[in-house]
């Protein structure tokens, strides 16, 4: 008997329980690497600056690879991508976990990105897929809320394995999750999805687009990641984002060009699209920069340990991550701009509630726990409406390569957020004046946010009632 295309409609559901192990080993990667921080360094007898490449290398394959990777899963089916890239992302780990040397290790971080980029695409793709197009935003709220669910227990699990096993368990860990995941969604994912039903994309792949995406990528993200490092006036850097600028200034020529780019203009002609990818940019992108700055707050201003740091941290992903899943459905039903507005205000809120509170006495429940409260909701509120605003319009067959690139903006968001709050923070003359300096750009964030937002479009099924009445 033939495998059905898609799901049955009433079960969306059971293609998110699927792929849900993909979903949870990536936000479980992204925590383990920081925890594991300091072991490495002591492991592999190396300064912070040659450890930090395996997560420099790592964020800069994602970068190169995830829009490469989501134009592929469009073309050559989802699942088979999806299936792949765990692998490849299983085997990372195993290499992560059995690594002899410094170098090794970043190569193995280098292999995981490459599995990251290649499933994350197609698993978003094959979720979205399987919604109606009506019920996308509570699909992105699901996913966002799992993923935050597991940033929250992260860093625990990965102290409690530290402590207990050894970084190299600690890393291992993720491999059972990924085994359970590829067996699993080769038994019952659907072997045919609307990429390959539909027969689109047979022409012959611009290879030079390829090239340079994956090369301007690339040197963008270096110059970013580096900047800290080498100056922003370093010749090297300068370097990097230039050779990154003129390799993307291809790729645009390039697309306008080829009859089957590997960068889809046409994605960009719909409004929410456009709008919804900057706020990715802008909104979600922040989170990183925030995430950075509290730790710093919380350890050598205020004296927490790592763990209890940690635990104060996870305060957000607790709030944020049952909130984003109620949100997607507030989207869906009410508009993205309903929902993202009171985000942006939140956030505007939140940021003069520090800058005005933050002192160098710690105030944990005076000051924390309700400043974070209110920026957790936003968080809650904004980031995967951002991103699924952007999607919530883009046809089946263009899922892959529409949410890479949604994704895409969001990470070199996050890495330039990233690098300008370390600027601020080493130019300041303290901690604490640093700390309100860069909490300041969440008033900047919630107001350009907001400013963007108001510009949404109704909702889909509202414009269509419109039109047929």
């Amino acid at each position: 008997m033939t495998a059905p295309t898609t799901l049955p409609a009433r079960s969306p559901w059971s293609t998110f329980a699927l792929v849900a192990g993909a979903m949870i080993v990536g936000t479980l990667n992204y925590s383990l690497v920081f925890v594991a921080f300091p072991e490495l360094q002591k492991a592999f007898d190396a300064p912070a600056a040659r450890v930090s490449w395996a997560m420099t290398a790592f964020s800069i394959t994602v970068a190169a690879l995830t829009m490469p990777c989501g134009w592929l899963a469009d073309r050559i089916g989802r699942k088979k991508q999806f299936l792949v890239g765990m692998v490849i992302f299983a085997v990372g780990s195993a290499l992560v976990a059995l690594a002899p040397s410094l170098g090794f290790l970043v190569a193995a971080r280098v292999l995981q990105a490459a599995g990251l980029a290649a499933e994350a695409p197609a698993a978003q793709a094959i979720v979205l897929a399987a919604f109606p197009i009506e019920k996308r935003s509570t699909a992105i709220g699901a996913m966002g809320s799992l993923g935050g669910m597991f940033s929250a227990v992260g860093p625990v699990i990965g102290g409690a394995l530290l402590d207990s096993a050894g970084w190299r368990w600690t890393f291992a860990s993720t491999i059972p999750i990924c085994i359970a995941t590829i067996v699993i969604g080769y038994r019952w994912l659907p072997d045919v999805d609307p990429a390959e039903s539909a027969g689109h994309h047979r022409a012959f792949p611009d290879l030079v687009g390829v090239v340079s995406l994956v090369l301007g990528v690339s040197a963008f993200a270096l110059g970013i990641v580096q900047a800290d490092d080498w100056g922003w006036a370093d010749a090297r850097t300068l370097g990097a984002l230039v050779a990154g600028i003129v390799l993307l200034g291809i790729l645009v020529q390039r697309s306008r060009q080829h009859s089957d780019p590997i960068l889809d203009l046409g994605l960009w002609k719909q409004k929410n699209f456009r709008i919804g990818t900057l706020l990715g940019f802008i909104v979600s992108g922040h989170f990183g920069s925030v995430f950075l700055t509290s730790m710093l707050l919380l350890t050598e201003a205020w004296g927490l340990s790592r763990f209890r740091a940690g635990l104060a941290v996870a305060f957000i992903p607790c709030i944020a991550g049952p909130l984003t899943f109620a949100a997607g459905r507030w989207a869906d039903r009410h508009g993205h701009s309903r929902v993202i507005l009171p985000g942006c205000v939140l956030f505007v809120a939140a940021g003069s509630f520090f800058i005005s509170t933050i002192g160098e006495q710690r105030q944990l429940m005076q000051v924390w726990i309700p400043g974070m409260a209110m920026y957790a909701a936003a968080v809650g509120l904004s980031h995967a409406a951002c991103q699924s605003v952007a999607l919530a319009a883009v046809r089946a067959e263009r899922l892959g390569a529409a949410g890479a690139t949604a994704r895409i903006f969001t990470d070199v968001g996050n890495t330039i957020w990233v690098a300008v709050s370390i600027a601020i923070v080493t130019a300041a003359p303290d901690t604490i004046t640093g700390v309100k300096r860069v909490f300041t750009t969440m008033i900047v964030v919630g107001v350009v946010g907001g400013l963007f937002a108001w510009r949404l479009e109704r909702p889909t099924r509202q414009r269509e009632g419109k039109m047929s009445g």
